[in-house]
């Protein structure tokens, strides 16, 4: 009974949260996320007949139904939500949005939600890895197409991915060649790596930026810490305690949002703006913005802006999966482009993003 409740909720939130998300840009404030989950309140009133309706069976009946599921409620999460469900229709899609913040458990019981309530494809960005692979395969078996938007996993007939090591080792290389050009007096290098020791692909983005920085820095590089912050508030509290223990050159980042984070801390710790050099992959708003300002950051990579270019590569990914039946080995994979952003491009990216 509490599972065809949940059913039931989720298929009258879809609707709700269709009907919102029908047009303008999705809120950047992190507490106002652009999403529709299964918590979403939905009158008692007439859940039987909800549940006895799947979401394959919407009004809209040429368009395929599917969920977006990802791991987070940040803004670049938010965006690529809002692209998403905007330009859905043009793939053949109507979408729902939801997340799961960092919680796994949750995130399972998604999954388990969006298959009973009659979802024809779900798109995942995982919380665990692991802890998605028995549900997706139980998905994959009762005929739901399943794309991971990070890499190759969880029995997903399709994928979103980067060469993580490649790409972020030419922003690495050119963090390296930026201290060569601006800091030839510097003998030494301190440097810190904000990584993010809990995901393969993250640790493969760190590895790049680590060995293309230390193969073109001319200077000796000592890499004074290494810190694995999840998201802009841990960049900043974890960034606070390296400040308090050691001076740092060069901050190399796997996320914008977590380097913006850790320069906020530099800047409650009294370092210079032109004492600390940042570079990071994933651009977001803030990160742009203190580029903008000067603040630390002087090198951004970036995959394309969230709410249009990356969110058509999910929808690809999306049209892919529906391609493939059953379990496979061989799962389609959708590639982004990436490129790097500095001072001189940077006014001019966060206008197509839509940040300035």
């Amino acid at each position: 009974m509490k599972r065809k409740l949940l059913v039931a909720l989720m298929a009258m939130a879809m609707t709700a949260s269709l009907a919102a998300c029908g047009g303008g840009e999705t809120p950047a404030a992190e507490d106002a996320p652009a999403e529709t989950s299964e918590e979403t309140p939905a009158a008692e009133e007439g859940a039987e007949e909800a549940q006895e309706t799947p979401a394959a069976d919407s009004a809209e009946g040429d368009l395929i139904q599917a969920a977006y599921l990802t791991k987070s409620r940040s803004e670049v999460w938010q965006l690529m939500s809002q692209g998403v469900v905007d330009q859905a229709a043009d793939y053949g899609f109507e979408v729902t949005t939801m997340d799961c913040d960092m919680n796994a458990a949750k995130q399972v019981e998604q999954v388990e939600s969006c298959i009973e309530a009659g979802y024809k494809v779900i798109a995942i960005s995982p919380a665990d890895y692991d802890a998605l692979s028995d549900v997706c395969k139980s998905a994959v078996e009762q005929g739901v197409h399943i794309v991971s938007i990070d890499g190759p996993n969880f029995n997903a007939q399709s994928y979103v991915a980067a060469d993580e090591y490649d790409n972020a080792h030419g922003l690495g290389v050119k963090a390296g060649d930026w201290v060569n050009e601006n800091w030839p007096e510097k003998e030494t290098i301190k440097l810190c790596l904000l990584e993010y020791v809990y995901e393969e692909a993250c640790i493969d983005r760190a590895a790049g930026l680590l060995d293309g920085f230390t193969e073109t820095c001319k200077a000796e590089v000592e890499v004074v810490s290494r810190i694995s912050p999840a998201n802009q508030a841990e960049g900043n509290t974890m960034g606070e305690s390296v400040f308090q223990a050691t001076d740092v050159d060069v901050a190399l980042g796997i996320a914008g949002d977590n380097m913006a984070g850790f320069c906020t801390a530099a800047e409650s710790a009294g370092v210079e703006p032109d004492a600390m050099m940042a570079a990071a992959m994933d651009i977001s708003k803030v990160s742009g913005e203190m580029m903008q300002e000067g603040k630390y950051i002087k090198l951004l990579g970036s995959w394309g802006s969230p709410s249009v270019d990356k969110a058509k590569v999910h929808l690809e990914a999306m049209k892919a999966a529906m391609e493939i039946d059953g379990l496979t080995d061989d799962p389609v994979r959708v590639v982004y482009d990436v490129s790097y952003v500095d001072e001189s491009s940077i006014d001019q990216i966060m206008t197509d993003f839509g940040w300035n």
